[in-house]
């Protein structure tokens, strides 16, 4: 009886949308954040409403999580779950950078726990459905109060700017601004050269050509850095932005059915995009911080000999 109970309820659902008086007309999708209002200077959107709760929503959980530390919590409890969790990405960053883990585990997690949150909240029922409506012009338009914060690409492109600036910081504070900064002008082939021409010696053409294509390299370098930059912002919104749209539209076609799967898919995405931003930040971190010095191929293996052994025998 139940069944048949819920299976009326559905049909009633679908009928009342497929016929209804407030049926949906058409499907509107707007690339750009709305904006709802202004502090003084600063234009607060829809987006950047949602990243603010989303601030606030994580650093209630944490100090909820702090609250009362033991040291063998209990199952299932929020300190329990923020451990998991932390274990789980710790130990696949010293999987990827070895040591250099512990210190980048701030940096990182911070990253991912608030991409993952920013994701997860754009699923949450009345985000993007919850709001009001306005005229602009001789239109009436429909203006949400919340919208997914990834979703909006001066998020992503913020987000990306931050995972950029971390990896010079963290290059810097490894390698030192020298030794970090002769990645991008590496000159030394040059000084080199010319210092032997001064001193009137024969100083070789092929060092020349090298110094020439250390400072292109250097150059490339650059460029990545900046590339870098956009590559994680768009592949943030553009998965984040096409998965919202998605669901918009099942909503509109074929409503309380088969966007449910969808919404489950979404979840998953929004873990992985979390985890793909996290895992790459990781890897660019580890690289930012390992000097030239370090790419020298290791010496060949020797045997142990036994102890008033003659190695010449």
């Amino acid at each position: 009886m139940r069944r048949i109970l819920i299976a009326i309820a559905i049909l009633v659902l679908l009928l009342a949308d497929l016929f209804g008086p407030l049926r949906v007309k058409e499907v509107r999708v707007e690339l750009a954040a709305e904006e709802l209002f202004r502090i003084g200077g600063l234009r607060v959107t829809n987006s950047l409403l949602s990243a603010w709760i989303v601030m606030a929503v994580l650093i209630l959980l944490a100090l909820l999580a702090r609250r009362r530390l033991v040291d063998t919590p209990k199952p299932y409890s929020l300190q329990n779950i923020f451990e998991t969790a932390f274990e789980m990405l710790s130990n696949f960053m010293q999987g990827s950078v070895g040591d250099k883990a512990r210190a980048f585990f701030p940096f990182v997690a911070t990253l991912f726990i608030y991409i993952l949150f920013l994701n997860w909240f754009g699923l949450l029922p009345g985000v993007g459905s919850i709001g009001f409506w306005s005229n602009e012009g001789s239109e009436r338009v429909f203006r949400p109060l919340l919208r997914a914060a990834t979703s909006d690409m001066s998020t992503t492109l913020a987000l990306a700017i931050c995972a950029v600036i971390g990896m010079q910081a963290y290059g810097i504070r490894f390698l030192g601004v020298t030794g970090y900064g002769s990645r991008f002008l590496a000159i030394d082939k040059f000084v080199e050269y010319f210092r032997a021409t001064f001193r009137g010696q024969k100083a070789s053409a092929k060092l020349l050509l090298r110094g020439f294509l250390d400072v292109f390299i250097g150059v490339l370098d650059i460029f990545e850095e900046f590339t870098k930059i956009f590559s994680f912002a768009f592949r943030l919104f553009g998965n984040v932005f096409a998965g919202e749209v998605l669901l918009l539209v099942l909503a509109f076609l074929v409503p309380y059915l088969a966007s449910l799967p969808f919404m489950l898919l979404e979840l998953f995405v929004g873990l992985i995009q979390a985890f793909i931003f996290a895992t790459l930040t990781t890897a660019f971190l580890g690289k930012a911080t390992t000097g030239h010095a370090s790419h020298v191929p290791a010496s060949e293996p020797t045997l142990a000999l036994p102890e008033g052994a003659n190695p010449n025998q």
